[in-house]
């Protein structure tokens, strides 16, 4: 399909918590945006993997059920602006970045409380810190709307915020504290949904430049 890159700067910034600090950005993509990186998921996606953190290694856990797929940095010209506009409201630079992840769950699907970050205590962290350091910021943009009632929500325990899915808007949350130290308090979950799918695209900010390893 073919997708507008011209999208108005203007999104609304809304303060959800302060610790941890948690942004909700609504109208962040727009509705072409969103398609597109739906469409350039749905041919690849796999079943999701996370960071074993004894080793390092990309792993198949049971607490996460979706799949997904990965983007390499500004593979697109779409891509390129979206990661453009993260890294201009995070104010990092865009090579600070991941590539974009797009992930889908269909009823039933979750992924249990985690965290982004790695913590440092961790065997396994040591690998990946080496790759662009701590990820400072996750954002986390919703692809299509799920319904009122029918799960998905993103959800913050510790301060029991939790975030529905809105075709275009965005979460934004940072797991370190201003002195750059882990913050526990981003615990959060992709709770089961219950009726439809959820499509999401998440980004992941590193404190300096993102090198794959």
């Amino acid at each position: 399909m073919t997708c507008t890159v011209t999208h108005p700067t203007r999104y609304v910034v809304e303060t959800l918590c302060l610790q941890p600090r948690l942004l909700l950005l609504r109208g962040f993509l727009s509705e072409s945006e969103c398609d597109y990186l739906i469409e350039q998921a749905e041919a690849k996606i796999a079943p999701s993997t996370t960071v074993d953190p004894e080793t390092g290694e990309h792993i198949r856990v049971e607490a996460r059920s979706s799949s997904s797929t990965y983007f390499q940095l500004g593979q697109t010209e779409v891509l390129s602006v979206v990661e453009a506009r993260i890294a201009n409201q995070v104010n990092l630079p865009v090579v600070n970045g991941e590539g974009l992840q797009v992930l889908n769950y269909q009823k039933g699907q979750q992924y249990l409380p985690h965290f982004d970050f790695f913590d440092p205590a961790h065997k396994g962290s040591g690998v990946i810190l080496a790759c662009g350091g701590q990820r400072v910021a996750t954002c986390i943009m919703y692809l299509n709307t799920v319904e009122p009632d029918a799960g998905g929500e993103t959800h913050f325990s510790e301060v029991d915020i939790r975030v529905r899915p809105v075709k275009g808007d965005a979460v934004l949350f940072y797991n370190t504290l201003y002195n750059g130290e882990i913050d526990r308090m981003t615990l959060h979950a992709s709770l089961p949904v219950t009726a439809g799918q959820k499509w999401v695209s998440t980004k992941w900010i590193r404190e300096r430049e993102y090198k794959s390893p």
